[in-house]
């Protein structure tokens, strides 16, 4: 698989974190949101795609 086609389905599955009426706290809502952040950063911090360290998604 695609490199950013990954990161985009793993930013997909948690789109639904982000909306306001989410039934995560706000600091469940702020790991998610550093997450995400984490996954758009991939294509720029890794030159190598078999050097990458994928973040692990916050528990729910």
């Amino acid at each position: 698989m695609d490199i950013k086609n990954k990161r985009d389905r793993l930013i997909t599955n948690t789109d639904w974190t982000q909306v306001p009426d989410s039934p995560l706290s706000a600091e469940k809502m702020t790991e998610f949101v550093k997450y995400r952040q984490l996954l758009r950063d991939i294509p720029q911090t890794y030159a190598d795609p078999d050097s990458i360290v994928w973040p692990t998604m916050p528990s729910i």
